[in-house]
């Protein structure tokens, strides 16, 4: 991948945050910075990396902040993060910026500043007040529910664009109603993104307890799947649907999930550190720091070539699925959660397959109306006989496709 295409997830706190969540796979990464309990990007490292990004991208220049829990290193300096990419950017360059946090300190000051700049901001929210504050906890074990909805009121009334991100845990991964009509009814998130709980326990070496089984996270993805589509045309959007219909519209997904090799972002940490990949914050994935040599030429290296490659190397059970088109193998971190040989199928791979089977005449026929809305907006849906041809060109009746 050219370096101008190549992402970056941004770590300014590291590991850092004012939440202890039980299920957190970054926090013991402070263990690769023994010299400091606290992790800050100074000024220096900021205005080198931001320099170095904008010079190597293109005319779009895409950051994303996340941690730990980015907001620690307060609002002056995402102040100066704007500053600095008005000051480095290029004309004609356009600038996105995405927070991912957990919202505990998202004030009006806060607010108003995400408005202002437009920044795309994630909260964590894993659903109602028992579902979330069983693991999204504070150090003293007091759930942070409450105010994570305070900060969510707060970006809805400034108008902040926003989504969210929702573990699916133990205590979730049987409830798929209660989760999606909390969040799209209660909340009134649009923009959904769920996440299977699978983490490998440090102390054992073997699948953490509480990593959910495979087949209850494709009862859950079924279960999303039948509520969403009760409406003809959705408004809410879930990133894995989005996804496959990207894939049935025969068009490249935007997540590395479904990508046939890793390598479309690095992580770059507190300090200027550059990694492969966010689940691989480890020395053997380490490219090298910015402020030696420059982010350009970190990209360019066999090391980060040999990582994107190792995402294609599969399994013969792999290779003769018949979903692989799709999945690709899926994340490598949900293959290694339970071996050391990242060529075996994903942890997941049974509950995927069951949502893939289940869900492809569904999202295949609303990828084939999309494509067909692309082609001709001039298309009435509403004016189209039962018996008629379908518009989107399946051949099919209209009552046989997408009327359905």
């Amino acid at each position: 991948m050219p370096a101008q295409d190549i992402g970056v997830l941004v770590k300014p706190v590291g590991p850092d945050c004012n939440l202890a969540c039980t299920y957190c796979f970054y926090r013991p990464k402070a263990e690769l910075y023994p010299d400091s309990p606290r992790h800050r990007m100074s000024d220096e490292v900021l205005e080198e990396f931001i320099g170095q990004y904008m010079a190597m991208s293109g005319e779009q220049v895409a950051f994303a902040w996340q941690g730990g829990e980015p907001t620690l290193m307060g609002l002056d300096f995402f102040r100066r993060v704007v500053d600095y990419q008005q000051k480095l950017g290029r004309s004609g360059q356009r600038v996105s910026n995405s927070l991912q946090t957990n919202g505990i300190l998202l004030d009006e000051d806060w607010c108003q500043f995400l408005a202002e700049y437009k920044f795309l901001v994630g909260i964590s929210i894993d659903g109602s007040p028992q579902i979330h504050d069983h693991f999204r906890i504070y150090p003293s074990e007091k759930g942070s529910h409450e105010q994570v909805i305070a900060a969510l009121d707060r970006l809805q009334a400034h108008r902040v664009e926003h989504n969210c991100l929702t573990m699916v845990t133990p205590v979730s991964v049987h409830r798929p109603e209660e989760v999606y009509t909390y969040l799209t009814e209660e909340l009134a998130l649009e923009y959904l993104q769920f996440i299977p709980l699978v983490e490998n326990d440090p102390a054992t070496g073997k699948l953490a307890d509480f990593s959910i089984d495979p087949h209850d996270w494709g009862d859950f993805l079924c279960g999303i799947l039948d509520l969403w589509s009760q409406e003809a045309q959705p408004q809410v959007h879930v990133r894995l649907f989005d996804d496959l219909m990207t894939i049935y519209a025969g068009a490249q997904p935007p997540s590395c999930q479904l990508r046939e090799q890793c390598g479309s972002y690095v992580v770059v940490e507190h300090n200027g550190d550059v990694y492969c990949c966010d689940f691989f914050v480890e020395p053997q994935w380490k490219l090298g720091n910015l402020r030696q040599t420059p982010l350009r030429e970190l990209v360019k290296q066999e090391r980060f070539a040999q990582f994107a490659q190792r995402k294609s190397e599969l399994s013969e059970k792999c290779q003769e699925c018949e979903w692989l088109w799709i999945c690709r193998g899926g994340c490598p971190k949900n293959r290694l959660a339970y071996s050391d040989d990242a060529s075996v199928p994903s942890y997941l791979c049974a509950g995927y397959q069951q949502f893939f089977a289940y869900s492809r005449q569904q999202l295949e026929r609303r990828a084939r109306r999309w494509l067909a809305q692309q082609r001709d907006a001039a298309v009435d849906y509403e004016n189209v006989g039962r018996n008629d041809p379908c518009p989107c060109g399946s051949g099919k009746k209209y009552k046989k496709c997408c009327m359905l």
